[in-house]
């Protein structure tokens, strides 16, 4: 693997919290506050991330990206166009979806959103419930199948014992607004509830880009078990990816074709989760079950319109237990999602005639065993591993074009060992080697030369490899961690010349992902806090052929190389007041890469007072007037590549709280 230097403009606040780790080598080490993931208890040292509700509130929540943002090896695009939703990615893994997060296992509160094809979609999450995130970087395919790019563990508000709640009210430039109100409190005996009603409106500055959310979550717990409720309705319209001519005429507009035929879906979701643990947390069960409706308009008239009435659910069990120097965790997933799909004309964003009526069904199951082996000394052994097996089945019910009907199965073993050292003091390394892998959606496995299942896509495969480096404290916490990547057959999108905004897939040979990822927490004083991040990284196309073209050596498109962030933020009795600088590298938009997309720079500006029952917090994003791409769309025909970010825009948030206050 080649070596990689720190950029000179990070090295700055890097040899500050160098200085500062020197300063503090007597201070005692942090308790950490545990993920909520499966296998916790025996979830080896591995490469994390955590975001708290401190930095949360400081944000105006327009996506999930005000968590990720500036986090090391993690790249996140599309915050503003809802009707494709945020799609980040982890060391590479995920950034070459078509929409939402693919490669990454999404948890909220400890139960899957993430579908059993490894798709995930965020629009159901209630941003301002959201009190912690824990993003674990790198493979956790031996706890939880198919999340090659890491893990996205999301914890939401639990209810208190006092009856109190709020009201929201928030404005803003892009014609922001946000209304939401949360009530809480004890019920009959131990159980305490909590719910929250919201609506936001968004409308960003291009045309044909308004967003409407009307979102409505409960979740009823005593302390063994927790249930969650939760229901969507979301309307979106698409703008669209400019080409660079018109981008340059005007970065405002929305691309042609998605006004002609009226870009843009609606989604309506209700969802309920549980989760129970044993008193002495030997076991764990989760089980969720929803349905989804989903209505969206693409760009061109042939199929151009897509329904499906969508049922889905899961169920987890693990147990948990030590024995001896032996920490063992096993378990047992199964999930299944079914699908009424059918597409239709698009006449010019009216529907047409039927074009494709078809039955889908994904099943997945998972069994998997990790266990932590204590050597003695500080030293630590982690191994795991799984067994994976997702069938997905179409049955044609449009048979004027014959029957398309088909079945694909896939079969994937994961396993990981590793080796680790915790010091006495705050220090502690690993080394970690393991396999994952990313299966298709059954949207991915579209066929571009007619209906059914593409008989040629298979899933990526990887072998990772990491080495870390950790110190934390109460004030203090440093990590570098160094990683290798090799990737089989990786998932690469595509279009044809008559569905523009429709992405197809194809593999890709091998490609490897190598870098170096920094990261720092400082608590300078008790007023001032300093994060800073780094990751310098290569990703490339080793062996690969696409569409006859040798692409060996060319950069993995959608991908940056160079990013970094800096924050600094002041917090006094009553206000508070905080920057954040984010700067990301130039990536490629196409595998021939002849398209480069450059690196950009943004900041942001919060401040906020808070006294008894009243809080008010305003920002500032993009300060600089960066003019940058919210998105790019990897290979897209025509060179219809960029979506334009907004300017420099303000918002205001105002809380007020009643009832009780909490002791």
């Amino acid at each position: 693997m080649t070596p990689y230097l720190v950029p000179a403009r990070w090295a700055g606040a890097l040899s500050v919290a160098l200085w500062a780790a020197a300063t503090m080598a007597n201070e005692p080490p942090l308790e950490l506050t545990p993920m909520v993931v499966s296998g916790e208890r025996v979830q080896p040292l591995a490469a994390r991330s955590t975001v708290t509700a401190e930095t949360l509130d400081t944000q105006q929540g327009l996506s999930l990206d005000d968590a990720l943002q500036g986090l090391p090896g993690v790249f996140a695009q599309n915050q503003y166009n809802a009707a494709q939703g945020l799609r980040p990615s982890i060391r590479g893994f995920g950034a070459r979806a078509a929409f939402g997060v693919r490669g990454i296992r999404v948890l909220l509160d400890g139960v899957p959103l993430t579908l059993p094809t490894g798709q995930t979609e965020l629009d159901a999450i209630d941003l301002q419930s959201v009190t912690q995130v824990d993003v674990l970087r790198g493979p956790a395919a031996t706890a939880l199948g198919n999340a090659a790019g890491g893990v996205i563990a999301i914890q939401t508000r639990d209810a208190g014992e006092t009856r109190r709640g709020e009201i929201t009210a928030g404005v803003g430039e892009l014609g922001a607004q946000q209304w939401r109100t949360e009530a809480q409190g004890t019920l009959a005996g131990n159980w305490r509830g909590i719910a929250s009603a919201r609506h936001s409106e968004l409308d960003t500055q291009r045309d044909n880009a308004n967003t409407r959310t009307t979102q409505a979550t409960a979740k009823l717990q005593n302390d063994a078990l927790s249930i969650r409720a939760s229901a969507v309705d979301t309307t979106s319209q698409d703008p669209g990816a400019l080409n660079a001519s018109q981008r340059r005429a005007d970065r405002d507009q929305a691309a042609p074709r998605n006004l002609q035929f009226n870009g843009g879906e609606r989604i309506r979701q209700q969802r309920l989760a549980a989760r129970w643990s044993s008193a002495d947390d030997a076991w764990t069960l989760d089980s969720h079950a929803g349905q989804r409706a989903f209505d969206s308009r693409l760009p061109f008239e042939n199929g151009g319109q897509i329904a499906f009435e969508r049922r889905f659910g899961g169920l987890g069990a693990q147990w948990q237990a030590a024995f001896g120097a032996v920490s063992l965790a096993a378990g047992l997933d199964a999930q299944l999602q079914r699908d009424d799909r059918s597409r239709y004309d698009n006449l010019n964003g009216q529907r047409g005639d039927l074009t494709l009526l078809q039955d889908e069904a994904a099943d997945a199951t998972g069994l998997h065993a990790n266990a932590k082996i204590a050597l003695g000394g500080g030293w630590t052994v982690p191994v795991g591993l799984r067994f994976d097996r997702l069938r997905l089945d179409v049955r044609d019910r449009f048979l004027t074009d014959g029957d398309d009907s088909g079945r694909r199965n896939f079969d994937d073993w994961s396993g990981a060992i590793g080796l680790a050292k915790q010091w006495h003091a705050p220090w502690s390394a690993w080394l970690r080697v393991a396999s994952s892998f990313e299966s298709p959606t059954t949207t991915e496995l579209a066929n571009p030369n007619g209906g059914g299942f593409n008989p040629a896509l298979e899933s990526a495969e990887a072998i990772n490899t990491e080495l870390g480096l950790l110190r934390e404290t109460d004030r203090l916490r440093l990590e570098a961690v160094v990683f290798s990547i090799a990737v089989d057959d990786e998932l690469v999108p595509f279009e044809l010349a008559g569905q523009p905004g429709r992405s197809f897939f194809r593999n890709a040979g091998s490609s490897s992902r190598d870098g170096l990822e920094l990261a720092v927490r400082w608590a300078m004083t008790p007023h001032w806090t300093l994060h800073a991040s780094a990751t310098r990284a290569r990703y490339r196309f080793d062996d690969a052929v696409i569409d006859g073209d040798d692409v060996s050596g060319n950069r993995t498109p959608g991908l940056p190389e160079q990013t970094g962030s800096l924050s600094v933020d002041w917090a006094g009795e009553l206000w508070r007041a905080g920057g954040s600088l984010y700067a990301v590298g130039d990536l490629q938009a196409d595998d021939a890469n002849t398209t480069r997309v450059p690196g950009y720079a943004t900041l942001r500006l919060h401040g906020g007072w808070s006294a008894g029952r009243y809080a008010v917090t305003a920002g500032i994003n993009n300060v600089l007037d960066a003019d940058y791409n919210d998105n790019v769309r990897i290979n897209a025909f025509g060179g219809r590549y960029f979506e334009p970010a907004p300017g420099r825009n303000a918002w205001l948030r105002l809380t007020a709280k009643f009832g009780a206050s909490e002791t």
